[in-house]
């Protein structure tokens, strides 16, 4: 979704008045404590604003949630299982050496173990390990590299390349 990180997404119903519960996927949610609006995705291309009118705590990455305009049982079950978005400018500033998963997608991938150029097709954010997918740009293959620190040596975001330093038997599996 241009423009958007997906911030989580609308867990289950609670109650029987529309409230609904936002599991929030990131390292520090109170980060997002004062925000009035979420993005609801309606299609693959396109977000619906929905503004937050009531949130409480639930857990520390849970919150029920209170949203304008959606008053109902019916209303909530229809959000249920959606994606939950919020415009990119809203991330918070990292430093030089960190990077968010959506920034090095489409980055040129190089190993000096391994002497074929990839790119990053995407980030697969698995609960265990989160796993890059490259491309083999000679012989258009993939391969899922564990997206660990030790297999990243540097990442040039003027560049847009990415160094790692994995094991080469894990760009031919």
């Amino acid at each position: 979704m241009e423009g958007y990180f997906q911030l989580g997404y609308i867990k289950k119903k609670h109650g029987f008045k529309g409230a609904v519960v936002l599991f929030l996927d990131t390292d520090n949610p109170s980060y997002y404590e004062s925000i009035n609006v979420l993005f609801v995705n309606d299609s693959d291309t396109t977000v619906l604003p929905y503004f937050i009118s009531s949130c409480k705590k639930l857990k520390s990455n849970e919150w029920i949630l209170n949203l304008e305009d959606v008053s109902s049982e019916e209303q909530s079950s229809q959000l249920i299982g959606k994606a939950v978005f919020l415009p990119e400018n809203m991330l918070p500033t990292l430093n030089s050496e960190q990077f968010y998963y959506h920034e090095i997608i489409g980055y040129k991938a190089i190993d000096s173990a391994f002497s074929e150029e990839m790119i990053v097709l995407d980030i697969i954010d698995r609960p265990l390990q989160p796993l890059i997918r490259l491309k083999n740009i000679k012989t258009e293959k993939t391969s899922l590299i564990p997206l660990v620190d030790h297999f990243i040596k540097n990442i040039d975001k003027k560049s847009r390349v990415i160094e790692l330093c994995a094991h080469p038997d894990l760009y031919t599996i």
